[in-house]
C-alpha cells in the first residue's frame, strides 16, 4: 500500500470518529512535531499543548465538517494548523520571531506587539496590490502559511519544487523593486 493510499484510507477512518486513527496519527507526528516547534524557542510544555489543540483542530475538522484532503497530506495539513496556533501563541507572548528558512539578506523580523500597522508594514501592503495574483498567492502560502516549497507544489498546480522556487525568486524581486521606488 503506497503513503496517497493510507493516507486517503486514514482520512475516511477519521471523517468516521475511529478514535484509534486519532491516536495512530497522534503519536506518529508529536515527536516531529516537538521538535518543529523547538525552532520558535518554545518550552516542551508549551508545545505539547499546542501539539494538542492542533490534533484536536484537525480532529474535528474531519469529523464535524467532513474534510477531504485532496492536495495534501493529513502531517502537512496538522503542521498548518500547528504552525498557525505557534504563531497565534507568540503573538499572544508578544515574541519576536525570526523566519530561519530565508537567506541573510532576506531575514525578516517581526513584532506582534503593535497595534497599528506602521509605514514599512502600509508599504509592503500596497506593494502587495501591485503584484500579480500568482505571486501573492504563492507568497502568502510560504511566508504566512509556512507551507514549505514542497507542500506549495502538492496543494498547487506548480510542476516541481525548481519552478516554485523561480517564482517565489521573481516575485520577491519584483517586491525589492517596489520598496526602491518609495
Amino acid at each position: 500500500m503506497n503513503k496517497e493510499t493510507f493516507d486517503v484510507e486514514l482520512q475516511e477512518l477519521l471523517r468516521r470518529d475511529d478514535r484509534s486513527t486519532l491516536e495512530t496519527i497522534y503519536t506518529k507526528h508529536k515527536p516531529v512535531f516537538l521538535n518543529y516547534a523547538k525552532t520558535y524557542n518554545l518550552s516542551e510544555d508549551d508545545a505539547l499543548d499546542i501539539y494538542q489543540d492542533a490534533v484536536i483542530a484537525m480532529y474535528q475538522n474531519f469529523v464535524k465538517n467532513q474534510l477531504v484532503l485532496n492536495k495534501s497530506s493529513i502531517k502537512t495539513y496538522l503542521f498548518g494548523i500547528g504552525k498557525n496556533k505557534i504563531f497565534r501563541f507568540l503573538k499572544t507572548k508578544n515574541i519576536l520571531v525570526k523566519h530561519n528558512n530565508l537567506k541573510d539578506d532576506e531575514v525578516t523580523e517581526i513584532h506582534f506587539n503593535e497595534e497599528n500597522p506602521t509605514v514599512l508594514q502600509q508599504q509592503l501592503a500596497e506593494n502587495l496590490r501591485q503584484i500579480s495574483d500568482s505571486c501573492n498567492e504563492l507568497l502568502r502560502l510560504f511566508y504566512y502559511r509556512g507551507l514549505t516549497i514542497d507542500e506549495i507544489v502538492e496543494q498547487t498546480d506548480y510542476k516541481d519544487p525548481n519552478t516554485v522556487r523561480s517564482h517565489k525568486s521573481r516575485c520577491i524581486k519584483r517586491l525589492k523593486t517596489l520598496f526602491k521606488k518609495v
